[in-house]
C-alpha cells in the first residue's frame, strides 16, 4: 500500500515532538557524530507517556497505543491496548525487531521504520513488496549501552541517511518505557506467527491487541523473561481479514496461539533465572505467539478463536 508519507517521516514528527517535551517526559536527547540520540529509558527514568510514545515510534506512526488494565485474580496490572489500520506496514515493516546490530562491543535489537530503508531483513521486504525512500530515519534500539560514533556511522551507511537526519531512540528493557514497548508488540507477535505459518498476512486488514505490562526488575535478563511471559501467556489479539476460505482460515487460527507449541507452559521468567538466556535459542519458535487469537473474516462474516490466558504463569512472572 502506498502511504501519503513514509513511516520514517511520521516517526520523525513523533520524535521531534517528544524532544520538545523532554522535561515533562523525563527523557533526554544529545548528539553523537551529528545524529540525535533520544534516551527514553537507559540513563533517564522515562515514564508511562514516554513508553506510549516509544511504542508509536516503533509502529512507524501508523498505530495507536494506550494504557488500560489487566485483572489477575483481583490484582490490577497496567496493560497496553494497541490498534492499527495498517498492520502489515506498521508491525512487520517497522515494529518487528528484525535487525540485530553489533558494532564492536555495542549490541542492540533494532526496530522502527529505519529498517525499511536498510531492508532488514531483505527477504521479508521482498515478500511484503514494501519499500521507502526518505532523507530522514528513526531507529529504536533496545540496548543497555549508549551508541557511539561507530554505531551512528554503521546505521547511516546501512540506511543511506546522513547522520544529521538520523534519530536513534534508546531504552533498556528494565525501564518503564522499555517494558511498555515490548508489550505493545502484541499485534506484531500475532502477525509474525501467522507469517511463519505461511498465512498470507497481506489479507490482514486491521489489528487490535491487549497485553499486560511486566513489572520492572533491575536485571535486563529477568525482564526478558517477564516481558515474554506477558506476551505469550497474557496477550490477546483480534484481527480482521479478507480471506476466501473459512476452513483454511480456521486451521490457521487454531495453529496460531502460543499454546500450540511443544514448549508451551514454561515460564520464561523462571527459565532465565535457572539457566540464563541461552534457552531462547533452543525453544520451539512457534511458542512466540499471543496467548489468544481471534480472527474475523470480513468476507464471510465468520469469527474464529483459539488459545487462552494462562493466569498461573502470569502470577509467577510478577511474583505473586
Amino acid at each position: 500500500m502506498k502511504l501519503s508519507k513514509p513511516m520514517n517521516k511520521l516517526a520523525v514528527n513523533i520524535v521531534v515532538d517528544a524532544i520538545g517535551r523532554e522535561k515533562e517526559l523525563q527523557i533526554a536527547s544529545y548528539k553523537v557524530a551529528g545524529a540525535t540520540i533520544v534516551d527514553m529509558g537507559l540513563k533517564t527514568p522515562g515514564g508511562w507517556d514516554a513508553g506510549l510514545i516509544l511504542s508509536k515510534i516503533c509502529l512507524g506512526g501508523l498505530g495507536e497505543v494506550k494504557l488500560t488494565s489487566f485483572n489477575i485474580d483481583g490484582v490490577i496490572l497496567p496493560a497496553v491496548m494497541v490498534y492499527t489500520d495498517y498492520p502489515v506496514e506498521s508491525c512487520m515493516a517497522s515494529q518487528l525487531a528484525g535487525w540485530r546490530i553489533k558494532v564492536g562491543d555495542f549490541f542492540a535489537n533494532a526496530s522502527g521504520p529505519a529498517r525499511a530503508l536498510a531492508r532488514k531483513p531483505k527477504k521479508l521486504y521482498e515478500e511484503l513488496g514494501y519499500s521507502e525512500v526518505c532523507d530522514e530515519a528513526v531507529l529504536v534500539l533496545e540496548t543497555e549501552m549508549y551508541p557511539n560514533e561507530d554505531v551512528v556511522k554503521f546505521v547511516s551507511e546501512s540506511t543511506g541517511v546522513k547522520p544529521d537526519n538520523l534519530y536513534l531512540v534508546i531504552a533498556s528493557s528494565s525501564s518503564i518505557a522499555g517494558s511498555i514497548q515490548i508489550s505493545a508488540r502484541i499485534v506484531e507477535t500475532g502477525l509474525h506467527k501467522f507469517h511463519t505459518l505461511g498465512f498470507n498476512i497481506k489479507s490482514i486488514k486491521y489489528g487490535f491487541g491487549i497485553c499486560p505490562i511486566a513489572p520492572l526488575h533491575p536485571n535486563p535478563m529477568v525482564m526478558l523473561g517477564k516481558t515474554n511471559d506477558m506476551l505469550l501467556y497474557g496477550g490477546s489479539t483480534f484481527y480482521m481479514v479478507d480471506f476466501d476460505d473459512d476452513n483454511k482460515l480456521k486451521e490457521f487460527v487454531e495453529k496460531s496461539p502460543s499454546s500450540t507449541s511443544r514448549d508451551y507452559g514454561k515460564s520464561f521468567t523462571e527459565l532465565v533465572l535457572q539457566v540464563g538466556v541461552d534457552f531462547l535459542y533452543k525453544l520451539d519458535p512457534s511458542v512466540f505467539a499471543p496467548a489468544v487469537v481471534v480472527v474475523n473474516n470480513i468476507k464471510t462474516g465468520s469469527t474464529f478463536k483459539s488459545g487462552f490466558i494462562n493466569y498461573e504463569i502470569l502470577r509467577k512472572a510478577i511474583g505473586l
